[in-house]
Order: structure tokens, then C-alpha cells, then sequence
């Protein structure tokens, strides 16, 4: 019985992303994420999500926030579909429909932000990898242990991937092993080059291999997986450039080259 208070009142305090109005709401709220909890959506991958995104909010903020931007649709869909029925008489079932459909885009539209929001940290993360391995490897040159080297980018570093090297020092901290960690982090991140890097580093860690060189290999790997990236983007970007030039630019050109000539023989005729 205690442990179920205990279990409730952590759920309760959770709603902290919402300020006021989670306290004037949490009731409400409580109901409508109990009841989204009983249909199983998913929660252990939207654990996994938030944890990609680098957020703080906890499954329960985030149900919170799905239903609060449900209701708000739901209102303004309403009272939009009202006016319409008084001025243009909207037939109640055409308005019962679209409040419906607006109310269920706005509840999944949370998700299409979230995804948004992992897309763009994973940008920024492979974008920091190739600087971060490098100075992984100048730490361990210098002297640095594999922990110590880790400690050093967090306290020289700024952006996504120190924050998740940050995240490893805490773990460890909290008694994981630092290969524990590092797959914890490989595994929240879920990127291929972050999970082969801290994969090469944890097994010359585990086995006794000089880590100096270890890791200016895995960077020099890092380095020219950035560089194929970038030449698959550029040749993406290159063909999209194409688009505009054969169905736009060449069709225009054949126009003015053919029209004049058209033109004339029909003044001709």
C-alpha cells in the first residue's frame, strides 16, 4: 500500500513542465495519462525517444502535454465549427468530423514535434562527433586514463555530445562501470558511428589495449565517415538541382526557342 502512494505521488510530481496550470489541471491531467497508460502506447519507446531528444520531461509530462494541445484544438475546433453553424449552418456532423480530425492531429502532431527535435539532435551530434573523437584521442596521447579523457570533454566541450559524455560521468558516479555506461549512452543515442566508436573504445578498455591508438584510429575512421557523408549529401543536393532545371529551366528554353520559328510560319502561311 505504501509503495502504491509512494509510486502515485512520484507520478503527481512529475507534472512539472507544465507550471500553473499543471496545478490547476492535475487532476484532470492525472485521470487522462491514467487512462493513456492503460491503452500501453508505447511507453518504453517514448522512453527511448525523450532519451534520443536529450529531454527532461518524463512519460507522464509528455502524455500531459499531448492531452492539454487536444483539448486546446478541440476547443477552438469547436467553437470555430459553432460559429459556422450559426452563420453558414454547418450540417452537425460535417462539425462533429472535423472537430474529431483536428483534435486527433493535434494530439499526434506532439509526436511529429518530437521526432523533429530527435532528427535535429542527431544532426548536431554527428556534426560534434568528429571534434569530440579527436579530442578523446589527444587526452589519452597526453596522459589522460579513458575516464580522465571523458572528464576532460565534459569540462572542455559544449554541445549535445558533452552532455551525453556528462550523463557517463554521472553513471559512473553512481557506481556503473564506465563500459556500462558507455553502452548505456551507445544505447540511447542509437547512432551507428557513436555506437562502432564507444564499441572500439570499450573493448580496448576491457582487454588492455593501448587506448592512444585505438582511439586516433576510431577518429580517423570518424573523420572519413563524415567525409562520405557529406559527398552522399552533396550528391542528393546535386540531383535535387536537377529537378528545377529539366522540368522548369529546359522546358521554358525549348518554348522561346520554338515559339519565334512557329511564329513566323504561321505569317508565312
Amino acid at each position: 500500500m505504501r509503495a502504491q502512494t509512494t509510486a502515485k505521488h512520484h507520478e503527481t510530481s512529475t507534472l512539472t513542465t507544465l507550471g500553473t496550470l499543471s496545478t490547476l489541471a492535475a487532476p484532470v491531467i492525472e485521470v487522462g495519462v491514467a487512462q493513456l497508460n492503460k491503452l500501453n502506447l508505447g511507453n518504453a519507446q517514448l522512453t527511448a525517444r525523450l532519451a534520443q531528444a536529450g529531454s527532461k520531461l518524463t512519460v507522464t509530462d509528455y502524455r500531459a502535454q499531448q492531452l492539454i494541445m487536444a483539448v486546446l484544438a478541440a476547443a477552438t475546433a469547436t467553437t470555430a465549427c459553432i460559429w459556422a453553424a450559426i452563420n453558414y449552418s454547418l450540417h452537425p456532423l460535417v462539425g462533429l468530423i472535423m472537430i474529431l480530425a483536428v483534435t486527433l492531429l493535434a494530439f499526434f502532431l506532439r509526436d511529429n514535434l518530437l521526432t523533429a527535435q530527435i532528427t535535429k539532435r542527431r544532426a548536431t551530434i554527428l556534426a560534434e562527433f568528429p571534434t569530440v573523437a579527436e579530442l578523446l584521442a589527444l587526452s589519452v596521447t597526453a596522459g589522460d586514463s579513458a575516464q580522465g579523457a571523458v572528464e576532460r570533454v565534459v569540462n572542455t566541450a559544449r554541445g549535445e555530445l558533452a552532455y551525453e559524455f556528462n550523463v557517463v560521468l554521472a553513471d559512473v558516479r553512481s557506481g556503473d562501470s564506465l563500459t556500462t555506461a558507455l553502452k548505456s549512452c551507445s544505447d540511447r543515442l542509437k547512432l551507428h558511428s557513436v555506437e562502432r566508436f564507444i564499441t572500439g573504445l570499450t573493448v580496448a578498455y576491457e582487454r588492455g589495449t593501448p587506448l592512444a591508438g585505438v582511439l586516433h584510429a576510431q577518429a580517423m575512421d570518424v573523420r572519413e565517415l563524415t567525409k562520405r557523408e557529406l559527398l552522399e549529401v552533396a550528391g542528393k543536393k546535386e540531383i535535387n538541382m536537377l529537378v528545377p532545371l529539366i522540368f522548369g529551366i529546359m522546358p521554358l528554353t525549348v518554348v522561346f526557342a520554338v515559339f519565334p520559328g512557329l511564329s513566323l510560319l504561321n505569317i508565312g502561311i
